[in-house]
């Protein structure tokens, strides 16, 4: 029984080591940074192309941003959660890169962004790459926030 149980975990083990697994280091992002007229995205990058996100409000503050669809086959290849809170409500963003550095990305099928803000409104969007793509950049902002938590999932295959 013993040796059974040992093959057992050495196949489950050897199948857990055999998958790639999502890591946070394959996306490069920054904190969720106030931002002033003059420090915004779009004032620094004015000819930058802003995809707006399939965006869905389940309550105040509560927002899912999607992109693409989960396929037959797809895994998960990143997932990162942060959160920041301030003093005063501040208008930020955060802007995320896949993959991370020079690291070869796979294709995309589906971006899911999970959005908690005490703002009414947050915006997502892609500004580079995207479903079907080896690349993705996205950019999050929200006006007038008190806190901003927000996941990402990223799948591919």
């Amino acid at each position: 029984m013993s040796l059974h149980l040992a093959l057992l975990l050495c196949l489950a083990m050897a199948t857990v080591l055999a998958q790639p697994h999502a890591r946070a280091s394959d996306l490069y992002y920054t904190d969720i940074t106030p931002v002033t007229d003059d420090s915004r995205f779009t004032t620094l990058n004015p000819t930058a192309q802003l995809s707006e996100l399939n965006k869905v409000k389940h309550s105040k503050g509560n927002i899912v941003f999607t992109a693409g669809e989960r396929i037959s086959g797809d895994r998960l290849v990143v997932n990162h959660y942060d959160d920041e809170s301030f003093a005063t409500a501040v208008d930020i963003e955060v802007l995320m890169s896949y993959p991370a550095g020079s690291s070869t990305g796979v294709t995309l099928t589906c971006i899911e962004i999970y959005v908690d803000t005490t703002a009414s409104d947050a915006g997502g969007y892609l500004t580079r790459g995207g479903i079907g793509a080896t690349t993705a950049e996205i950019l999050l902002t929200s006006n007038l926030t008190r806190s901003f938590v927000y996941e990402t999932f990223f799948y591919g295959y």
